[in-house]
């Protein structure tokens, strides 16, 4: 027999803090550590109730580069930020090992192909499912003695963009955006359609997805009625609109030249520390962007509803592939910038 502490669905991310690590099975009242979610019959992490978990929710439109972007960030947080900011990145159960490996990592760094686009919720029952990891800090003691400082839990959630083209299909399959500490909003800037009349001239433009102020208005309505919050008061979710795809733009000068910020590598790993100077002069110039090719109302839905957010622009893989799924080489620029600054709206990073 299976001795099972049932806790909350793992869907709304909370759980039974008892406090203690074994408690009575209600089935055949024997003691267990093991934790299962009464609604998915999911064993939850070993780690589950004993710290604070915060969930990452990256949303975007169909082809936004959500799956690259998480291959990438975790690939930079566990070879480079660990050792920088004195922090480790594990990995909580099997599915998350095996899914990073064969879904995320082993495509890019591997085999060196683009990822296939991901299967809606509706029909793929993994994508409800995150990537659990603990993110553990490191430090020493009043004596000089090696010591955990904190640990937190993070859920990353890969989201398939056509599971944001239905405010209905949100509130089912993605209920965990509203029980996020942050969101981070991929924009293909491909997608804006100012930007695509000036590229048109020789440039391979993609076919127009959803438009990203429909995917905010829906993720604004879900938020609300899921926290059932006041119309009049402001989402407290730290939000990371984030322009994805920079690389498209490095033969648009009118959009970012050389001595953009944006254009720069991010600081913040090399240094070992948040640099915090960086955050509002990137704000600024994706804002602008924003604003000068059709992406006004985004920029005031997203300043008028949301107490904490920040604009950021990106590359996942440094070079966009050209007709083919294969990639030269992995250079990403910036990914990181949107997960620190969710930190530390998060106090985790000072």
């Amino acid at each position: 027999m299976v001795h099972d502490v049932r806790f909350k669905c793992c869907n709304t991310f909370k759980t039974k803090k008892t406090g203690r690590l074994r408690v009575s099975c209600p089935t055949c009242h024997k003691e267990t550590s093991r934790r299962i979610c009464p609604e998915c019959s999911a064993e939850l992490p070993y780690t589950w109730g004993q710290q604070k978990e915060h969930v990452i929710s990256i949303i975007g439109a169909k082809e936004s580069g959500k799956s690259h972007y998480i291959a990438v960030l975790l690939d930079k947080i566990m070879k480079q930020m660990s050792l920088n900011f004195k922090c480790s990145l594990q990995a909580l159960n099997d599915e998350t090992i095996h899914r990073y490996r064969e879904d995320f990592y082993n495509p890019i760094y591997k085999r060196k192909e683009t990822l296939n686009v991901t299967l809606s919720g509706r029909t793929n029952d993994m994508v409800k499912k995150p990537l659990l990891y603990n993110l553990s800090f490191y430090g020493k003691d009043f004596w000089g003695r090696k010591k955990i400082s904190s640990v937190i839990t993070l859920a990353f959630f890969d989201t398939a963009g056509e599971d944001l083209n239905n405010e209905d299909t949100m509130s089912t399959v993605n209920k965990y955006i509203y029980n996020s500490s942050g969101i981070i909003l991929l924009l293909d800037p491909l997608q804006f359609t100012d930007v695509r009349e000036y590229l048109k001239r020789g440039s391979s433009i993609p076919q127009q997805n959803t438009d990203p102020y429909e995917i905010l208005t829906r993720t604004i309505n879900i938020i609300h009625k899921g926290q059932d919050i006041p119309a009049q008061k402001l989402i407290d979710i730290p939000l990371a609109v984030t322009l994805s795809k920079l690389d498209a733009l490095n033969n648009a000068d009118i959009m970012f030249d050389e001595s953009s910020v944006v254009k720069h590598p991010s600081p913040h790993i090399a240094k070992g520390s948040l640099q915090e100077k960086e955050f509002p002069l990137i704000y600024q110039e994706i804002r602008t962007f924003l604003t000068n090719f059709g992406g006004s109302n985004f920029v005031s839905l997203a300043e008028s509803k949301f107490q904490k957010h920040s604009f950021f622009g990106i590359s996942a893989l440094g070079k966009s592939p050209q007709g083919t799924n294969k990639i030269d080489v992995v250079n990403p620029h910036r990914v990181e910038d949107p997960f620190l600054w969710l930190l530390s709206k998060n106090k985790i990073l000072k």
